[in-house]
């Protein structure tokens, strides 16, 4: 006995013209749906180029397979995943979905730019950027937040093909530090982005002796019982436990017994939340 199922297959998309806009995937930023197939036409004015910014770009659960967003015509040496510049005054862009439950998906900003331009690759998220010129030759030069690493390149120019040498750096809160400045913020990896699988992360915080530590979560999102955040009434592995959370429930304020806390993160290999954000003072 064989049995066929038949899915009912849902289009959208629309044809788009410049100077600039905006369109999302459907019922972003819920879930798009499931077997769909959605076309998007841009066209520039005259001849200039488009550039195409996405932002939540198709995010998924990483145990099943990936929606598949195609671009036409290709872009050539792009480096920059979030900016894509076209190589002639149209793109479009078409996405398949399967029949498994969908994501969040993506927004997408374009606008117009002239030939000789790369188009605007953003600031990195707790970066600063020296330089505003996005022509050909332009140079951008990068640096992150007081606290946070820099991953990737330091500058960046703008090559003759009108593509970014580089993808802009991000700035990354480290895995591993000390805090000793009275007050000051605990942020997961990536936050909130998602902190990524497989970490084994530890922060101290070190008052003065006497004192004691307040911490305050402002958000808290971790993949449920395999993700954790414990903090220890102290600086060792084996101090006393205050709590260790898991999920999306936003924790009440601790406050340490002593001067000293240590904050101890684990992921597992497999899906991820949106991290946490963690402010503390000492008194």
């Amino acid at each position: 006995v064989s049995v066929n199922f038949l899915f009912a297959v849902k289009t959208c998309g629309s044809n788009l013209q410049g100077p600039g806009g905006t369109f999302t995937s459907p019922n972003f930023p819920f879930q798009y749906d499931s077997n769909a197939q959605c076309v998007w036409v841009i066209t520039a004015i005259n001849t200039n180029k488009v550039s195409l910014i996405f932002w939540f770009f198709l995010k998924k659960n990483l145990k099943k397979p990936n929606p598949s967003l195609h671009l036409h015509p290709p872009t050539l040496n792009q480096p920059n995943k979030n900016l894509i510049v076209s190589m002639s005054n149209q793109m479009w862009l078409h996405l398949q979905t399967d029949e498994s439950v969908g994501s969040i998906g993506f927004k997408v900003n374009y606008k117009e730019i002239e030939k000789e331009s790369c188009g605007d690759p953003g600031t990195p998220l707790y970066g600063i950027r020296e330089g505003d010129g996005f022509s050909n030759r332009d140079v951008l030069r990068f640096e992150c937040q007081f606290g946070f690493e820099l991953i990737g390149e330091k500058s960046i120019i703008c090559q003759e093909n009108n593509q970014w040498s580089a993808n802009i750096p991000i700035c990354i809160f480290p895995c591993l530090s000390n805090f000793t400045a009275p007050m000051g913020t605990v942020l997961s990896p990536d936050y909130p982005e998602g902190y990524g699988n497989n970490l084994n992360c530890i922060w101290t915080i070190i008052s003065d002796p006497g004192s004691r530590i307040h911490l305050s979560f402002n958000d808290f999102d971790l993949e449920s019982q395999f993700d954790f955040l414990a903090v220890k009434d102290g600086d060792s592995v084996d101090s006393p436990i205050i709590g260790t959370f898991t999920g999306a429930e936003v924790p009440s304020h601790l406050t340490s017994n002593g001067h000293i806390l240590r904050l101890e993160f684990q992921a597992d290999h497999s899906m991820s939340g949106r991290g946490f954000n963690i402010t503390y003072n000492s008194e």
